[in-house]
């Protein structure tokens, strides 16, 4: 039987999850994937004191990276600066890396992916993307032998069990986060969550390996779930859409856009039935058509899932190198794909106001699939604002923000004008 002796930096909710899973149920992981998997050397900065189990332990992180009995350095402490370095490290020592840090692959996956390829050693990374459901491998293996036009997915179970929460029980946004972080799905401080910066984040990941473009997390565009209020989780459902936060990537020639936005979903489409914490990815390729990966993608226990099916497969012998020889495609941050709108504002309830604010869509050649007019909940007669609601047909990103700047400007309308996308049938 194949063996694997692991060091395992960082000793956090995952790394404790991935330590007790190794210590405490090592017979799983011998008769599903063959491998003894052996702990050799534990880095953890705060001492023994919050290991919970008999190993070695050093708070030096960098003895890892030195430590020669050592085959493949986890990596789960998170962040750039330190973790890079210590993954270079390791890297320069032999060592194959399984990390889950998205923000590092993200940022410098194409200098570690390079530095990995120079040492013949590799990286696995199916934990920074999606938990404990394979997309990375899909996109490694299963999907080789075929063209990815677009993915669209569910990637942050945080923002999911939120929005979740938001329509199933009519919670407030701060209640249902709190709820979130007592069930340990969301981070005490969970900005990188809500303002959508880590679905940005796995999307730029999902990106490199679907369209061979730089890891370049700064070319993406994105926005948080912080503006989506009660109101409109009340509007989406009565129109027969539910509200995700849905990440998108797509390929025209040699450009790629890719992106995360708060989004309307068809109650008819798939993404729109996934609930609570769970992640869920659409992959369109040319010939096939389009599958589907659905599972768990918040949580220790999935995202260790992840970290030791990679250490199952640097076993085995590893996967084909990440990315393709020759020029990349060009990743753009100003998207050009086009989805249909949402917009919603507070209109004056005199004459003329809605024919008014028709006639400014009109003038930019937008079309207007629906405009309704809701009931104010003003209960003071003298608040002459009803709130309104526009659905229009595809706009690319510029457009739409050009329009919202539009409507800001017009006098009949209050300033607090809001707009989404709607998720097309790609």
């Amino acid at each position: 039987m194949k063996s694997l002796k692991i060091g395992v930096c960082g000793v956090g909710n995952v790394g404790g999850a991935v330590l007790d899973n190794i210590t405490n149920a090592p017979d799983i992981v011998r008769d599903n994937g063959g491998v003894n998997i052996e702990v050799s050397q534990v880095g953890a900065r705060k001492g023994k004191s919050v290991v919970p189990f008999d190993l070695d332990v050093t708070t030096n992180l960098m003895d890892i990276a030195a430590n020669s009995d050592i085959d493949v350095l986890v990596e789960l402490i998170g962040g750039c600066d330190l973790a890079k370095d210590l993954v270079e490290e390791s890297i320069r020592k032999g060592k194959n890396v399984v990390t889950a840090n998205k923000a590092l692959i993200s940022t410098h996956g194409d200098e570690l992916f390079q530095l990995a390829k120079d040492h013949g050693v590799q990286i696995g990374f199916e934990a920074s993307v999606a938990g404990g459901t394979p997309v990375i491998k899909a996109l490694r293996e299963g999907l080789v032998a075929n063209k990815v036009n677009w993915f669209a997915g569910i990637l942050n179970g945080t923002t999911n069990y939120i929005l979740s929460k938001m329509s199933d029980d009519n919670s407030s946004f701060e209640d249902a986060l709190k709820e979130a972080q007592d069930l340990g799905l969301a981070e005490s401080d969970p900005t990188m969550d809500v303002d959508g910066t880590d679905a940005a984040q796995k999307a730029s990941i999902l990106s490199a390996l679907a369209f061979n473009t730089p890891f370049d997390f700064r070319s993406v565009s994105y926005e948080g779930i912080e503006s989506v209020s009660s109101d409109d989780i009340l509007y989406a459902e009565e129109l027969g859409y539910s509200i995700k936060h849905i990440a998108y990537g797509s390929i025209e020639g040699d450009e790629v856009h890719v992106s995360a936005y708060p989004t309307f979903v068809s109650n008819d489409q798939l993404l729109s039935q996934v609930g609570q914490q769970m992640n869920a990815l659409e992959i369109s390729c040319d010939g096939i058509g389009s599958t589907v990966y659905y599972g768990p993608g918040a949580g220790p226990k999935p995202t260790a899932s992840a970290v030791i099916a990679d250490l199952v497969d640097i076993a085995n012998g590893g996967w084909p190198e990440t990315g393709s020889a020759g020029k990349k495609n060009k990743l753009l941050k100003e998207g050009k794909q086009e989805f249909s709108r949402y917009y919603n504002l507070e209109v004056k309830n005199e004459a003329g106001a809605i024919a008014k604010v028709s006639a400014l869509f009109a003038a930019s050649d937008i079309s207007i699939e629906a405009l309704i007019q809701k009931e104010s909940k003003q209960t003071n007669q003298e608040q002459s604002h009803v709130p309104v609601i526009i659905i229009t047909g595809p706009l690319s990103d510029l457009n739409a923000l050009q329009m919202l700047e539009n409507l800001g400007s017009v006098e009949e309308i209050t300033n607090s004008v809001k707009q989404f996308r709607i998720h097309n049938a790609l």
